[in-house]
């Protein structure tokens, strides 16, 4: 079961770790499904942000989408500040939204 939230609102949020403390409690394949719905979320918000529509439901490749280095940047501490974790930068070289958040979860929770 996928846990539907508007992750977006941590953007305007100070707080650290929300994602961390809601992923914790969570079995594996829900924390997937959560960290990848917070990575869409975080995608969509940031390229709006530049005035710019993003639609994921075609295709999930960070290339396909427009994601440039500096929106990289921003999911970077987005991800750094509500995990409450350091993440490391290389992660986001994955191609994909679904390849990204299974490098984070295996880097955030290694089990």
């Amino acid at each position: 079961m996928t846990l539907t939230h508007d992750w977006t609102a941590l953007n305007h949020n100070k707080a650290k770790g929300q994602l961390f403390a809601a992923l914790t409690p969570l079995p594996a394949p829900e924390r997937l499904d959560t960290l990848t719905h917070y990575i869409e979320q975080q995608v969509t918000w940031i390229r709006q942000q530049g005035g710019i529509e993003t639609d994921l439901t075609a295709n999930r490749s960070f290339l396909a989408i427009g994601f440039d280095s500096l929106m990289s940047v921003e999911l970077l501490y987005s991800l750094q500040r509500d995990l409450g974790r350091d993440i490391d930068p290389v992660a986001l070289e994955q191609d994909t939204i679904d390849d990204l958040a299974q490098t984070i979860l295996a880097e955030v929770f290694p089990e």
